[in-house]
Parts: C-alpha cells; structure tokens; sequence
C-alpha cells in the first residue's frame, strides 16, 4: 500500500473479524494479510458501526454461495519487509498476502506463492474469478500480463506518485519538475521553501525520484521524441522504464550524491506526511497519489486548497495486489478475491480508503461521475472533457468520457485517475535482486547518514 501505518482501533478489528469470539466452528477458516486501512470496515468518520464490512459482507455471500461458514481471520502489516519477513519465517500463515508490485516480484522469484492459474494467451484467470476476468480495467490487465504478475497476484489498488502542493504558497510549476527538491526557489509570498518539503523515509520511493533527476537531460529527450511522434507510447515507455530500473553503480553513486544535495532542502517522513500537508507544518510531500487524495480532503474542510502534480520527467506507477502463499486454501483464497473485484464491492473499498481500485466497470464508473463530474448546466469553457477510455474500456456500455470543471483539475480527480498521456510516462520499479538490492541500500545508508 501506498502506505499508511496506522494501527487498527479495537473496533475495527472487531468489525474486521480480526479478533476470535465464542461460537460454533467455521467450515472454513481464511487468514488474509493486508496493509491497514485498506478495506471497507463498515464505520462511518467517527469509527461507528453503520454497516456490515467488506470482511463480514463477504463470509455471508460465501455462506450463501456454498452452504458453509467461513471465518476471516484479518491480520495487518505497515511494511512489505515486514509481511515478507513474517510469512518467509513462518510466522504468519497467510491464505492470502497482498504485497506491493517489487515484493510480488521478490516472492514470485523465490518460490513462495501459489498460482492463480492465469492463462497468458487467452489473458483471462482460471475458474473461480469470474469478477477479476469480467471487471478488471483493460490497462491494469495489460500491465499485469506484460510484467509477468498474472500467474501469481491479482491486482487490488494502483496509483501514482508525485508532489502534493500547497497552492497558496507553491505554483504547479514549480513542482513540475522533480529538479524542484534540489532548487525550490522561494513560496509565492517569498518565504524560503526550504525544510517545508518532505520526501519518504522510504528508499526505493526517494530513490527513484534521484535517478529522474540525475537523468533529467535524457528522460527530456526521449519525451520530446515522443511529443514529435518519433517514439510510439510503447517506445517512449520503455526508454523511460530502462532509466527508472538502473542501478548500476555508477547511477547509485550519482544518486547517492543528488541526495545528499537535498538535506538542506528536505526532511524524510513515511506516514505523516499528509496531515502535515493539512496543518500546513509543511508545503510539499512526495506522495502517493492515494495519500494525496487524503490531505486533499481533509485540507478542504478547513479551506486549505492542495493540489497533486507527476513531473514532466516521468514517475512511479505502482500497484498492490492479492498473492496466494504457498500452502494457502486456494479455493477459499479465490473467493474472496473474486468478491472484492465485483465492482460494488470496490466501490466501498475505494470510497473508504481513498485509493484507486483496479476494478472498472459501471459502478466505478458512476462512482466516478458522481465525484468528479461537472454539472450537467456547467458552461462549456468552464470544463475539460477527459477521456478515461483507457482504463475503463469495454468494461462499461458508453464512451467513458467524463466532463470535469476545469476548477477541479490537478486534484483528487486527477490523482484517482491520471490522464493517458500521464501513465505513458509512468513506469513500474521493479525488483533489483539480492546484490542489487544490498547495494541500494548500502546508498541509502550512506545518504541517512548524511543528515
């Protein structure tokens, strides 16, 4: 998850089924590892119970579907280091584990997960996840398949990342280039930026946002040959999905220095972050994009206006998905992933969390436009038309353009749902391997060291 630590409340875990109570034994027992705050809990703002969970809505459709009971056992964890920790030592057995896209990569390579039974040529899952077949999103199925996560993960949210700004004091050009943590320039009342930017506490998420910097001047040449149409979408994605992965030791050694260049500039934070952005304690985060969202709607209700901006240079396009352990319950593993791809169900899952769901269909899609879109008297200059045909495809019936007041661009619209042009020039991390990996974070070390 992009990625809140946050401990459960009591109640949500009794909400969630994560705490065993007296009763007659389940036919049925499902142990689902997750990050967070990253389910439908069934409560309102106020924690209050006004609603059955995703958790618990899904034991009575399966008792329903099958004629037996099943009971959820709901366990969280704040990193992936520490899932993958738990479940490679055998201290958590997990039916189902839901790791960011790198560590799906990890524990594939390991021999860790079990199948889902994916088949490459036809693009569709085995029997059992009709949902996933029918209402994944078009481009999210495609990115799995292409990065080979299909056999193994099944994809739940997916975002972005990027800079959340304060738009009294930082202009949207400003934070257009990732160039911006090294020279921010002053606020738009001429204070100093400085130390009011954060960026994660995290290295591969900071790491990235090095290399972009560092290879600025061919990251810009590659989109310019992709402006002029010398380089189709998949060229120009490539290129930049090459640069976004290196890291040989000349590149960590240049990032390594860049880094070091921002201390004067920047403070490190995982979590708080975003309520930093609505206190105004701080005037920009690197964020993802689901993150960003949050701050922006907290910030509202206290007439703090934030906006959120991918560099022109390019970003991290990232993902979570459900992975099955080895020795999972597979059939009832596949249940609930099934029920939380029917797109309803995604529906409370999206509203509650704030992310973006990988599942399309009509009922995103009306979710969308009951959140985003213009009024239907709303002057034509007054709004964009975004054509979001890429992500929904023939899972709904119409075209899936959506009219938004140009008011409401750069906000949570557009980082739930980024623009085509703006995934292009997206790319996925992915794992760098053991020696790899030491080495990384051997740099990381030495740039923590330096504050």
């Amino acid at each position: 998850m992009k990625k809140s630590a946050l401990v459960f409340a009591a109640s949500a875990l009794l909400a969630m089924g994560a705490l065993t109570s007296c009763g007659p034994k389940a036919d049925v027992v499902l142990t689902v590892y997750n990050w967070a705050d990253y389910i439908y809990e069934g409560l309102d703002e106020k924690d209050n119970k006004v609603d059955d969970s995703t958790v618990e809505s899904f034991e009575k459709a399966y008792f329903e579907e099958t004629g037996k009971t099943i009971k959820v056992v709901y366990k969280t964890f704040s990193t992936c280091e520490d899932m993958y920790s738990q479940i490679s030592n055998g201290l958590v057995k997990a039916d189902l584990c839901c790791p960011s896209d790198y560590m799906i990569q990890k524990m594939q390579s390991e021999g860790m997960l079990e199948s889902f039974g994916y088949n490459k040529t036809s693009k569709k899952y085995t029997e059992g996840l009709d949902n996933v077949n029918d209402n994944l999103s078009p481009y999210i199925k495609d990115l799995f398949n292409d990065n080979n996560f299909s056999d193994f993960a099944v994809p739940y949210f997916w975002g972005t990342m990027g800079y959340t700004y304060n738009t009294k004091y930082v202009t949207k050009e400003q934070v257009s280039t990732w160039d911006f943590q090294w020279n921010p320039g002053n606020a738009i009342n001429g204070a100093s930026l400085k130390k009011k930017i954060t960026l994660k506490d995290s290295v591969r998420d900071t790491y990235f946002t090095g290399v972009m910097h560092v290879y600025k001047d061919e990251l810009m040449t590659l989109k310019a040959q992709h402006d002029a149409e010398i380089l189709s979408d998949k060229e120009y994605n490539d290129a930049l999905a090459e640069i976004f992965n290196r890291h040989d030791a000349t590149t960590l050694a240049a990032v390594e220095r860049a880094l070091i260049a921002t201390k004067d500039n920047v403070t490190l934070e995982v979590d708080e972050g975003k309520n930093e952005m609505v206190l105004e304690n701080i005037l920009v985060n690197l964020a993802w994009s689901g993150d960003s969202v949050f701050s922006m709607d907290e910030a509202e209700e206290d007439d703090v206006i934030l906006a959120y901006e991918v560099p022109v240079e390019g970003s991290n396009v990232w993902f979570d998905g459900w992975c099955m352990p080895k020795g999972a319950n597979v059939e009832a593993a596949k249940a609930f992933v099934n029920f939380l791809n029917d797109p309803e169900v995604a529906v409370n899952n999206m509203d509650a969390v704030g992310y973006t769901s990988a599942v399309a269909g009509e009922a995103i899609w009306d979710y969308v436009n009951e959140c985003y879109a213009a009024e239907d008297d709303a002057e034509e200059g007054d709004v964009d038309e975004v054509d979001l045909s890429y992500f929904f495809g023939d899972t709904v019936k119409d075209e899936a353009v959506i009219s938004v007041p140009k008011a409401d661009r750069g906000r949570q619209f557009d980082a739930q749902y980024p623009s085509e042009d703006v995934i292009t020039r997206c790319a996925i991390m992915k794992d760098f391997g053991a020696e790899g990996n030491a080495a990384l974070y051997t740099m990381w070390n030495n740039f923590k060291a330096s504050f």
